[in-house]
C-alpha cells in the first residue's frame, strides 16, 4: 500500500508561468475550492492541507489576482503616492516612511513621480488607477489638470505638503508661513536689515505661504526686502538667482531658502563666488536633511519633522478607507492636520557686523 510523503519530504513542483489555482489543485489532486478556502485560512480546511497549500505557492510561484480578490469583496492592499521627485531628500524620506508605515500594515505602495509635470501627473495617474487602489496620498502639481481632479474624486484621498483646491480638504501639511517667519525673524534679531528670499514658484501653495512668512517678519520691522526670486524648486534656479544676487551690490546680507534643494543651489553658487556663510553672508535653509550638519559647521534651517508627517498622512488615509463604508462615519467632514516647523540654529548665520 502506498505511503503518502511526509509534509517535510514533499516532492518539489516544477514551476511554471501564469499558475493559477486550478494548476495547484491539480498537482495536489484536490479540488480548486479546497485551494481557494485553504488560501483563505478557512477553518474547515485542516492544517495538513492548508500546508500543503502554502507549500504548492511557493514552489509554483503562485500569484493571487488582486482584481478577483477585490470582485470577491477583498478590500485592495495598494495606496498610491504621488510625488514631484524621488532625489530630492525630503521626498525619499516621505516615500520611505509611507512605504514602511503601509508595510506594518501588510499593504503595499505604487509610486508615481510627476516632476511638478500635470500632463505626466495625469497620465502615471490614469495608469495607476486601473490597479484599483485603496487610496492616494498626493503632493499636486501646481497645473493640476480637470481630469485629474476628476479621477481622485472616485478614491479616498489625501494632500501632502500641497495644496489644491480641486482636491478637496483632507489634508497633511505644514506652517510654511511660520517657518519662513521664525527663520527672517532670527536674521532681524541678528542685526541685518538687508535680506534676500529664495524661494518656490508661487503657484505653489508652499511657495506662496513661505513667501508670506519671509514678507510678514520684514513688514513687522518696517523693512523691505533686498531681493525676491521664485522658481523652479531646484538647485540650478537656486545657483542662478544666488549668483545674481551676489553679484550685485549691494549684496543682500542674508539669505532665505524656501526648500533644501535650493538651499543645496545657492551653497554651489557661493562655493563658485568663493564666498563663506557665515562671514559673507547669512544663510536659513528650509528642511533638515542629514548633509545640513556636515556643511561647514551646521547650516541653520527649518526643520520640518517629515517622518511624522508621512506617517500621519498614511493614517488619515487609512482611517479615511477604514471608515468609508460606516454609515455613521461623517464622509465629507474635513480632515486637515498642521504641522509646526521649528528653527535649527547652527553656525551658518551670525550678527551683522557692518561694513
Amino acid at each position: 500500500m502506498p505511503v503518502e510523503p511526509a509534509l517535510d519530504t514533499a516532492p518539489t513542483l516544477r514551476t511554471r508561468p501564469n499558475v493559477t489555482i486550478q494548476d495547484i489543485a491539480r498537482e495536489l489532486n484536490i479540488s480548486h475550492t479546497t485551494v481557494s478556502r485553504a488560501l483563505a485560512d478557512s477553518p474547515k480546511i485542516s492544517a495538513e492541507t492548508k500546508l500543503r497549500v502554502r507549500r504548492a505557492v511557493e514552489q509554483l510561484g503562485y500569484v493571487p489576482s488582486a482584481s478577483a480578490r477585490m470582485m470577491r469583496g477583498a478590500r485592495s492592499s495598494l495606496i498610491v503616492l504621488v510625488i514631484p521627485d524621488l532625489q530630492n531628500d525630503f521626498y525619499a524620506t516621505v516615500a520611505k516612511t509611507v512605504a514602511d508605515t503601509l508595510a506594518a500594515r501588510s499593504m503595499q505602495l505604487l509610486l508615481c513621480i510627476t516632476d511638478d509635470d500635470s500632463d505626466r501627473e495625469l497620465r502615471e495617474l490614469r495608469a495607476l488607477l486601473e490597479t484599483r487602489p485603496a487610496g492616494v496620498i498626493i503632493v499636486p502639481t501646481a497645473g493640476l489638470r480637470p481630469e485629474t481632479a476628476a479621477l481622485l474624486r472616485n478614491v479616498a484621498t489625501v494632500q501632502l505638503i500641497r495644496q489644491h483646491e480641486a482636491l478637496g480638504s483632507h489634508s497633511v501639511i505644514v506652517n510654511d508661513r511660520e517657518g519662513t517667519f521664525a527663520a527672517t525673524r532670527h536674521l532681524i534679531d541678528y542685526g541685518h536689515r538687508s535680506i534676500a528670499f529664495i524661494g518656490g514658484d508661487a503657484s505653489l501653495s508652499t511657495g506662496r505661504n513661505r513667501l508670506a512668512g519671509f514678507e510678514a517678519a520684514l513688514k513687522e520691522h518696517h523693512l523691505k526686502p533686498a531681493a525676491i526670486a521664485l522658481g523652479a524648486p531646484r538647485p540650478e534656479f537656486a545657483r542662478y538667482a544666488v549668483t545674481s544676487m551676489m553679484g550685485a551690490s549691494p549684496q543682500p546680507t542674508a539669505l532665505v531658502f524656501g526648500s533644501a534643494e535650493l538651499t543645496l543651489g545657492a551653497l554651489q553658487a557661493l562655493h563658485a563666488m568663493k564666498l563663506q556663510c557665515p562671514r559673507d553672508v547669512s544663510v536659513v535653509g528650509y528642511h533638515d536633511p542629514a548633509w545640513f550638519e556636515l556643511t561647514g559647521d551646521g547650516i541653520t534651517t527649518i526643520r520640518l519633522p517629515v517622518q511624522e508627517i508621512a506617517s500621519t498622512a498614511t493614517g488619515v488615509l487609512l482611517a479615511r478607507i477604514l471608515n468609508h463604508h460606516d454609515s455613521t462615519f461623517p464622509q465629507d467632514e474635513a480632515i486637515k492636520v498642521e504641522f509646526s516647523p521649528t528653527l535649527q540654529l547652527r553656525s551658518s548665520t551670525a550678527p551683522y557686523r557692518g561694513t
